[in-house]
């Protein structure tokens, strides 16, 4: 415990960061709230182009490539100035394969309740927007699952930022022979310093739920609850706009709780330390941290940061020390053209063995007035 706490201590001396992963905006699916659109209908089209190549080798997950390209075509109409209806069609085909991967009907509410809080409800604001660090939450659900379905309340104050959601992943009618799965979750950061200030100092509180059960399904196996949490400290500053923007550290602290002891593993709970350091470029970012676990597990995590194998079956280390390293670059091609490239690497210190990931992303997500139609 000594040593953890002074490893804390050391790395929030070392420098000052952000997001304790790489700010991936430019991968953005869901439209910003336009103001002064009412009774506006548009057409919208959301195109991310993608390759990601995970060269992994070790024992708690195998390497595969991501090759391919999702599109989701919709009408938005603002219903007055507080409501906007989406509807749309969201495909996802990955490279050598015929058919699509995924064809998925789409249709999102976006109420803004107040000035600072907004409802969504159907297809929600969600991967990368949750701000989750990857541990927790794995960036890889742009590609393989970019469409969350539930509800969502997301506040913007002055001093604090929410998101809170429930991503419903399957229904079940009585008598059925799968489980009800659901995503619970709750992002949160508080601002101490004000708004403009170069130096900033915030505090995040993450909390992410996954519930596998349901009481009218004839599932076999046992209901299964698992949660993570996390919180910490960022601190960074603006340092101008010349070639390096910014710089900043950031340490998190995550627990995981097995809520139910179903998880068929002997441990049923965890905790990890992840200090990051980054800087802000002109192009990108680069990032660099380590990982210090011990019996930790994260459903939505990335598969790298886990304490079990997500492909040999029973395998397990009680602590995992993971050093890694994130570089990006992103070029903007006028607003709805935007490209970018990153490389990732992890190295396992007690195993010696490093794995890394490479990608490129083509990003278009242009929006057409059609025009103005007024309802009573």
């Amino acid at each position: 415990m000594l040593r953890r706490c002074c490893f804390f201590v050391l790395s929030l001396c070392v420098c000052l960061s952000s997001f304790g992963q790489l700010d991936q905006k430019w991968k953005y699916y869901y439209p910003e709230f336009k103001n002064n659109a009412e009774s506006g209908l548009y057409f919208r089209l959301e195109n991310n182009n993608f390759v990601k190549n995970n060269e992994y080798f070790g024992e708690y997950t195998e390497g595969y490539t991501l090759m391919g390209y999702a599109v989701q075509p919709s009408v938005m109409y603002y219903a007055g100035s507080r409501l906007r209806v989406k509807a749309g069609l969201h495909l996802l085909k990955y490279s050598g394969v015929s058919e699509f991967t995924v064809v998925l009907p789409i249709f999102s509410v976006h109420a803004q309740l107040t000035d600072k809080l907004d409802l969504i409800m159907g297809g929600l604001k969600g991967d990368v927007h949750h701000r989750l660090i990857e541990p927790v939450f794995d960036t890889e659900y742009q590609y393989t699952r970019p469409v969350e379905n539930g509800f969502q309340f997301v506040f913007q104050g002055d001093k604090l930022w929410l998101d809170s959601w429930l991503d419903w992943e399957q229904f079940i009618f009585p008598g059925d022979n799968k489980p009800e799965k659901f995503t619970a979750g709750i992002s949160s950061e508080y601002r101490f310093t004000n708004a403009g200030s170069e130096f900033e100092v915030t505090m995040p509180v993450q909390l992410i739920a996954t519930h596998l059960g349901g009481q009218i399904s004839d599932f076999s196996e046992s209901m299964q609850s698992l949660a993570n949490i996390v919180s910490g400290i960022k601190l960074s500053k603006d340092v101008g706009d010349g070639f390096i923007q910014r710089v900043g550290v950031s340490t998190y602290f995550a627990m995981y709780k097995d809520l139910t002891k179903q998880s068929g593993w002997d441990f049923h709970t965890g905790d990890a330390v992840y200090p990051v350091a980054e800087v802000d470029y002109k192009y990108g970012s680069f990032m660099v941290g380590y990982w210090h676990a011990r019996n930790f597990l994260a459903p939505k995590g990335s598969h790298v940061f886990q304490s079990v194998s997500d492909y040999k079956e029973g395998y397990y280390s009680k602590y995992r020390n993971l050093l890694t390293t994130k570089f990006s670059f992103t070029k903007t091609f006028m607003k709805q053209i935007k490209f970018s490239a990153m490389v990732e690497t992890y190295y396992d210190v007690p195993a010696s063995q490093f794995e890394y990931s490479y990608g490129i992303n083509l990003v278009f997500t242009p929006n057409f007035f059609i025009s103005k139609i007024s309802f009573d």
